[in-house]
């Protein structure tokens, strides 16, 4: 009987401690950078997932040449926009469908703005920094 009672008790406690979450580097497939006068309002959104957002935001980051055609169902863009000189993402990690980025930036205040946008795979992602894919 107490025998009974403390594999019950044992196999409570197991089921009670969470799982942890899977958690997978995504690697960059491709990066842009480009440049917007500081007067410009700045951009918020933290990844584009269709043709006309790229398109926008090359053209207000004034990036070089002519945007890319992707496949957006199974790519997509992650975004920084900061005032600073060197903009970029310093690791992607994928949980439980949400991208977290981190993005490490020159200890700088230039008068423009730098973008820096990056492809990366879409498969399993969400969201991204807890928000939809897309905004």
């Amino acid at each position: 009987m107490v025998r009974s009672r403390l594999l019950i008790a044992a196999s409570v406690l197991v089921a009670a401690v969470p799982v942890a979450a899977k958690v997978t580097a995504v690697k960059p497939l491709q990066t842009w950078t480009g440049y917007m006068p500081a007067s410009v309002p700045p951009l918020f959104q933290q990844s584009l997932a269709t043709a006309d957002d790229l398109q926008r935001v090359w053209t207000t980051c004034q990036v070089k040449g002519t945007p890319p055609t992707l496949d957006f169902q199974k790519r997509i863009v992650l975004l920084a926009v900061r005032r600073n000189n060197g903009v970029s993402f310093a690791s992607l990690k994928l949980e439980d469908g949400n991208l977290k980025t981190n993005v490490v930036v020159t200890p700088d205040v230039p008068d423009r703005m730098t973008c820096n946008l990056v492809l990366v795979d879409r498969a399993g992602v969400t969201s991204v920094n807890g928000t939809p894919v897309g905004k």
